[in-house]
């Protein structure tokens, strides 16, 4: 018939007295006195007090088992359409103007396959300010979007930028911000808007940044940064700045110096910027490049809401040479760019080998996940099969993933030296061939094409090992990219001896 669509807290169902569990999503139980029904159809009539209190039986049997995760199968076709477009107009509140993320364009859809699920997705919640009482929920999905087509001012300037949102821990334990990017009319103001966590899917707060905003007409998108985005975004609220008198942007950054501390740290200090009268310089952003003279964008922006003048950049691979700029902002704009300075890391150590748990803590010999960009995260307890696969990793690395579309980089060998990579896949969600293709290169060539777990293992849970003997680039790095070709891409573990 059926199955509780949304029994997890993150997902939005909540259950109330043991009478209703609501949800917004196409196929959620409903339990109501004398009826039990899906949202689009009547099953059956029953009366009152036996539905009443076999539905509380029911619903508590399935929320003890598991049911979200036990139950769960493949996300439905997709990626879903966004129910707005971002063209509705905001509602008069006091001081400004309101609008709610359900009316905004949402994009960037991901699978989450734990929760079976398309996101963004739209949540009910009884403490949105929305009449509909609906949410947008934006965890899970890596390059999420909520975009508003209309947001309109009577006047240039600044003006203060607040979201209401609510998130508890759900499947992200110990994170305690989920912080978002938000860009201005094709601008990055930020790419680290804070959301400290408020304990409670249905405890809602505000957050809050300066923008600077065109007479009439703007664009304002939110980004996620990170697969754990904030689960409740309720509304947008733009507001006059008060009594600010700040009508510029501040001075550029001057002295910009960049020191060499390792093969991955870059220091960099500069001194302060001057801000117009009426204006205090709120904060820095730091970009970088590979490219000498390039332009500061969202795309090479490394840091953002620095408030001091130094930045230590850890992120930066060895032996490699960087190219860096700093903008200041102030609540009317940011800065022109500093003056590039420029540094390399030092050389890169001789790696014989390495091995990673991709998406998981380090379980001896591998390591913790590292040197990946893009993807998320996923983690079953599941029994894996180890038969079959010559030297496999510890069961625990093939329980958690990488996921999505990714890259590793791996640095430190000898150039054109030839190494052994031996890719770690193992299914843990989906039984079905078809269900996850996708496609794996190494520096640039491809060595497996629509590969999919599950037709190779003939099962889920069982591991398996791809091992490719490639030479390292002529810097000595191993680039190994996954590209998604149905749902998600997965790495398990990877290898190189």
């Amino acid at each position: 018939m059926g199955r509780p669509s949304n029994p997890h807290p993150d997902r939005g169902g909540e259950l109330h007295s043991c009478g209703q569990l609501v949800t917004s999503t196409n196929r959620p139980w409903v339990f109501s006195p004398g009826v039990l029904y899906l949202q689009k159809g009547i099953l059956m009539k029953i009366s009152e007090g036996v539905l009443m209190r076999n539905s509380c039986l029911i619903l508590l049997m399935l929320l003890s088992l598991g049911v979200g995760t036990a139950m769960a199968g493949p996300c439905p076709p997709g990626p879903p359409a966004s129910r707005g477009d971002g063209t509705v107009a905001g509602i008069a509140v006091p001081g400004g103007t309101q609008y709610y993320f359900t009316d905004a364009l949402l994009a960037g859809f991901d699978c989450f396959e734990q929760l079976s699920a398309w996101f963004p997705s739209y949540i009910h919640s009884t403490n949105s300010v929305n009449p509909a009482h609906e949410v947008v929920d934006m965890a899970y999905a890596v390059e999420g979007t909520a975009t508003f087509f209309n947001v309109v001012v009577p006047t240039s300037g600044n003006y203060t930028l607040t979201v209401r949102y609510g998130f508890a821990s759900g499947l992200f334990p110990g994170v305690k911000d989920r912080p978002e990017g938000i860009k201005v009319n094709g601008v990055v103001i930020t790419n680290d808007m804070h959301f400290p966590i408020t304990g409670n899917f249905e405890t809602f707060e505000n957050s809050s940044i300066p923008v600077p905003l065109n007479a009439g007409k703007n664009i304002i998108q939110m980004f996620n940064i990170a697969s754990a985005s904030i689960s409740r975004a309720d509304t947008l609220t733009i507001t006059a700045a008060g009594s600010s008198t700040c009508g510029g942007v501040p001075t550029a950054p001057g002295s910009l110096s960049a020191l060499t501390v390792s093969g991955n740290q870059i220091n960099l200090n500069w001194s302060s910027s001057a801000a117009p009268s009426g204006c205090t310089v709120g904060s820095y952003s730091v970009f970088r490049s590979t490219t000498s003279g390039f332009t500061p964008s969202g795309s090479n922006q490394i840091a953002s809401g620095i408030a001091g003048t130094s930045y230590d950049d850890t992120t930066a691979l060895c032996n490699t040479t960087y190219h860096y700029v700093v903008e200041a902002l102030d609540s009317a704009g940011s800065s022109a760019g500093s003056t590039q300075a420029t540094a390399t890391t030092s050389a890169c150590p001789v790696t014989t080998g390495v091995q990673i748990n991709s998406g998981g803590p380090a379980v001896a010999p591998f390591i913790a996940d590292t040197d990946f960009a893009g993807g998320g995260m996923i983690n079953h307890a599941n029994v894996i099969s180890l038969s079959g696969v010559t030297n496999p990793a510890p069961m625990a690395v093939y329980q958690s993933a990488r996921v999505g579309n990714f890259s590793y980089t791996v640095s430190g060998f000898t150039p054109g030296s030839s190494h052994a990579v031996r890719l770690h896949f193992a299914e843990t969600f989906f039984k079905t061939t078809g269900s996850r293709t996708f496609n794996v290169s190494i520096n640039g060539t491809a060595v497996l094409t629509n590969f999919d777990i599950v037709a190779t293992t003939g099962t889920i849970n069982k591991a398996v090992i791809e091992q490719f003997t490639e030479a390292a680039s002529s810097t000595g790095n191993y680039v190994i990219t996954f590209t998604s070709v149905i749902n998600q891409s997965l790495l398990s573990g990877l290898e190189i001896q």
